[in-house]
């Protein structure tokens, strides 16, 4: 199976697998994304990077060497601005899922989401694989509008508890076709 490459570019950012000594300053950017556990539920993982640079975060029967976990940097000056966590074929061979992606929330809103998307988007095209997913949490509307404005227009279903109130939570899974 084709995979995204270790490191890869777009117009001002660099993509790179994420590396032992990478995990500090990488955890401390993912400490800034605490407030989405307001939308989706989930607790917050003090460890999230290095598990995920270790182990993996897989889908139900996944394998360690589909999954990528890659630093976002940007090209001016070299600092590290975001994470991208994919895993390759699922929930079938020609899919990529995107398990996580965060730019961090003081850079958001200069485009940066929106040109990785499309650079991610070229690269898998030319992989051939045929769609992106991500799992969104319903009560994450910035999420959701940036998702949808990034092509990501097909809904293939929605997860979680199945009433509404302040401590329940549901998802939705966005498919982008390439």
């Amino acid at each position: 199976m084709k995979q995204l490459p270790v490191e890869w570019n777009s117009d001002r950012l660099i993509i790179s697998d994420v590396k032992e000594s990478d995990i500090p300053e990488l955890q401390s950017i993912y400490e800034t994304s605490r407030y989405l556990h307001q939308w989706d539920g989930q607790e917050h993982d003090r460890n999230y990077v290095k598990k995920c640079f270790e182990g993996g975060h897989l889908p139900p029967g996944g394998r360690l060497e589909n999954y990528r976990i890659q630093s976002i940097r940007t090209n001016e000056d070299d600092r590290y601005i975001g994470l991208l966590s994919v895993y390759h074929g699922y929930p079938s061979e020609d899919s990529i899922y995107l398990e996580f992606l965060y730019i961090q929330s003081e850079i958001q809103k200069q485009g940066y989401g929106q040109e990785l998307i499309q650079a991610l988007t070229r690269h898998l095209s030319e992989l051939s694989y045929k769609e992106i997913r991500i799992n969104v949490a319903l009560k994450n509307w910035p999420a959701l509008r940036f998702w949808i404005k990034s092509g990501f227009n097909q809904i293939s279903g929605i997860y979680g508890d199945l009433e509404h109130s302040t401590d329940t939570f549901a998802n939705t899974e966005l498919i982008k076709s390439l």
